[in-house]
C-alpha cells in the first residue's frame, strides 16, 4: 500500500468531476440552437517504464456529431432555401398575371373587342369613339402597371441579393477568424464553443449560396463554391453582385445577375441556397415573363394598327381622314408592355380611328368590325396572353410542389442530425448517475486507503 493509491483515487475524482461538468454543459444547452453535445474522453494513466496503471485522466472533451449527416443537413437546407426564394419570386410575379379578374387583361381585351363592335355599328357617334378610347386606355394602363410590377420585383430581388452578399462577406471574415482561434485551442474544451459558433455561421452561408465545407486536419475548415475558395485560415473573400438595373428588363441569357469573387474575379456557380433560387428567378423566370408580356403588347398593337391604318376615319362632311395607329410607344420606337400608350393624335381627334374602307363612306363600319373580329379568329391576340398566364401558373405550381418536397427532406435531415449531435436529456441523466457513482467510488477508495494507512501507522 502506498500514496500512489491515493493519487489514483484522486485522479478518478477529478476525471468523474469533469465528466459531470460535461453533462451539466450538455443539459444546460439542450435547447441552444447550433449546440453540439460533448463527451469527456477518459484515458488510463500508465507509469512510464513500469506499465503500472496510475489512474485516469480526461484526454479531451470532444463533440459528438456525424460529418455525413451534417453535410446532408446543410445540402438539404440549402435546397429548401433555394426552393423558398424561387417560389416567393414567381408567386409574387403571378400577381401581375391574375386571371380571371374583372380588371384583368383578358376582361379588358374582351371589352376592347366589344367597343370596336359597337363602333362598327355606330361609326358616326362620338360617344362610341370616346368609349373605345377609354377602354383601350384602361388596357394600356394595366399592361404598363403589370410590366412595371415585374421590373420592380426584379430590382427588389437584386437588392435583396445584394444585402445577403454583404452579410456573407462579414460571415466569411468571421469564419477566417474562428478558424485561427480553433487551430490555436484545438483539443481544449474552449475549441468546442468556437466550433459551434463557426457551424452556425457556416450554416447561414450555405443556406444563402450552397457553399461546400471541407474540414481540415488542424480543425479548421475551407469554404468553397464550385472550387473557388471563399474562406480558410488565411483568407476571406469579398463577394459582389453583378447586375443590370431595369428597365429595361434584361433578356434571358444576355446580362445575367451573378455573384463575383473579389479575389479572383470569377463568377461563383451559385445554384443552391436562397441566392441560388433568387438567381433562377432573376435570370430565367422574370425575364421570360416580361418578354412574354412585351411580345403580347407589341403583337396586339401591330394587329390592331395594321387594320386601322388600312382604313379611314369619320368626317360628317367632306373627305374622311386616313386611319392612324391607335397604339404607339410612349418612349423609344418599339412598343412594349411598359411603354404602350394611346396615340396622342387619336386622343385629340377620336375621328381618326378608322372604321371605313374608303374615305367617302362615313357610315361604313367594316374596318372596326374587322378589328372586333380579331378576338374571335382562330389564333387571337388573347391566346398569346392566355398562354403566358398558363405558363406562370405552371411555374408557381411546380415551385410550390418542389418547395414542399425540399422542406420535408430538410426536416428529415435535420432530425437525423439532431438524433446524433443533439442533447438527449434522458441519456445525459444516465451518464450523470454513472459519473456520480464513479465519483463516489473514487472517494471511497481514498477513504479506505487513508484508513488503512492510519491503521498501519497506529500499529507501528
Amino acid at each position: 500500500m502506498s500514496n500512489s493509491s491515493l493519487y489514483i483515487g484522486l485522479s478518478g475524482i477529478l476525471a468523474q468531476s469533469q465528466g459531470l461538468d460535461t453533462v451539466s454543459q450538455n443539459v444546460a444547452n439542450a435547447n441552444t440552437p447550433g449546440y453540439t453535445r460533448e463527451t469527456a474522453n477518459l484515458s488510463d494513466i500508465v507509469t512510464p517504464g513500469t506499465g503500472t496503471g496510475s489512474g485516469v485522466t480526461v484526454s479531451s472533451i470532444s463533440q459528438i456529431t456525424s460529418q455525413f449527416l451534417q453535410t446532408t443537413a446543410r445540402v438539404s437546407s440549402a435546397s429548401q432555401q433555394a426552393a423558398q426564394s424561387y417560389y416567393s419570386a414567381v408567386s409574387t410575379a403571378q400577381n401581375y398575371f391574375q386571371e380571371p379578374s374583372p380588371v384583368g387583361v383578358n376582361e379588358q381585351l374582351s371589352n376592347l373587342w366589344n367597343a370596336f363592335d359597337t363602333l362598327s355599328n355606330q361609326p358616326n357617334l362620338t360617344t362610341a369613339r370616346n368609349s373605345l378610347l377609354t377602354t383601350a386606355g384602361q388596357l394600356t394602363t394595366t399592361l404598363n402597371s403589370n410590366s412595371q410590377g415585374l421590373i420592380n420585383l426584379y430590382n427588389t430581388t437584386v437588392a435583396q441579393v445584394g444585402s445577403q452578399v454583404d452579410a456573407i462577406n462579414k460571415q466569411l471574415a468571421q469564419v477566417e477568424s474562428l478558424n485561427q482561434q480553433i487551430v490555436q485551442y484545438q483539443g481544449g474544451s474552449g475549441a468546442n464553443t468556437l466550433i459551434d459558433q463557426r457551424n452556425q455561421i457556416i450554416n447561414s452561408i450555405t443556406d444563402a449560396i450552397g457553399a461546400t465545407v471541407q474540414t481540415n486536419s488542424d480543425g479548421s475548415v475551407t469554404l468553397l463554391s464550385g472550387g473557388i475558395t471563399l474562406a480558410n485560415t488565411n483568407m476571406a473573400d469579398t463577394l459582389s453582385v453583378s447586375a443590370a438595373t431595369a428597365p429595361p428588363m434584361p433578356a434571358t441569357g444576355t446580362t445575367p445577375v451573378s455573384i463575383v469573387s473579389g479575389l479572383t474575379g470569377a463568377t461563383l456557380p451559385v445554384t443552391s441556397g436562397s441566392i441560388g433560387g433568387s438567381l433562377s428567378a432573376l435570370n430565367v423566370s422574370l425575364p421570360k415573363y416580361s418578354s412574354q408580356l412585351d411580345s403580347f403588347a407589341s403583337n396586339l398593337a401591330t394587329a390592331i394598327n395594321n387594320q386601322l391604318t388600312a382604313g379611314y376615319g369619320y368626317a360628317s362632311t367632306g373627305t374622311a381622314p386616313k386611319g392612324v395607329d391607335l397604339f404607339t410607344a410612349g418612349s423609344g420606337t418599339t412598343i412594349t408592355a411598359q411603354n404602350i400608350t394611346i396615340n396622342s393624335a387619336v386622343i385629340s381627334n377620336p375621328n381618326l380611328i378608322a372604321t371605313a374602307t374608303n374615305n367617302n363612306s362615313p357610315l361604313d363600319g367594316s374596318i372596326a368590325s374587322s378589328v372586333a373580329a380579331l378576338g374571335s379568329q382562330p389564333n387571337p391576340p388573347d391566346a398569346q396572353y392566355t398562354l403566358a398566364v398558363a405558363g406562370v401558373g405552371l411555374d408557381v405550381s411546380t415551385a410550390k410542389s418542389t418547395l414542399g418536397t425540399a422542406t420535408s427532406q430538410s426536416q428529415s435531415a435535420s432530425t437525423a442530425l439532431a438524433s446524433v449531435a443533439g442533447v438527449n436529456t434522458n441519456e445525459e441523466l444516465v451518464k450523470m448517475v454513472n459519473y456520480q457513482n464513479a465519483y463516489q467510488a473514487s472517494a471511497k477508495v481514498i477513504a479506505t486507503v487513508a484508513s488503512i494507512i492510519q491503521s498501519m501507522i497506529a500499529t507501528v
